[in-house]
């Protein structure tokens, strides 16, 4: 059964730099960006899964698009949807010590392929399906571009 919930959605970009600490290297997190969204969506349950939806805003620079997430067997999938596509324009799988690659589509680009490792997933949802899931995850573009993602989902009663 579907039930209707508030989201709070917080996701925190940074980049690491190896810093001299005596003899060796010490890894530093510098800010680079972050996005905090507050949005309605919904949740069901349908095998061993939770699901929970939501429209994008255009805050994140996304409007007319939808999000599916998936959460079981330990891993979370996020699947962004552009209105009126049949295709993906991101498929990415969170799994703690998995290396992904993921396929995203930017606005007026082609594809790029992405290594999306997965450092830690917290499922802290409750059996109502309240509660926060925290993901720590980096993102790898070439050798160019490489960043450690903060996301946090706090899901509560509508």
């Amino acid at each position: 059964m579907k039930k209707n919930v508030n989201l709070r959605i917080t996701s925190t970009q940074y980049s690491e730099n190896l810093k001299p600490s005596g003899e060796a290297f010490r890894r530093e997190l510098e800010l680079e960006d972050s996005l905090e969204i507050l949005t309605e969506g919904t949740m069901y349950q349908k095998n061993n899964a939770r699901y929970i939806a939501y429209e994008e805003s255009e805050k994140a620079g996304l409007e007319d698009s939808r999000t599916l997430l998936k959460l079981s067997d330990g891993k979370i999938r996020i699947r962004k949807y552009g209105r009126g596509d049949d295709e993906d324009s991101m498929d990415m799988t969170l799994e703690p010590g998995i290396l992904n690659i993921t396929r995203y589509q930017m606005p007026m680009m082609n594809y790029l392929d992405l290594e999306v490792y997965t450092n830690k997933l917290e499922d802290g949802l409750d059996a109502e399906g309240y509660g926060t899931i925290s993901v720590d995850y980096k993102i790898k573009f070439d050798k160019f571009f490489s960043r450690r993602n903060f996301l946090e989902i706090e899901v509560m009663p509508s």
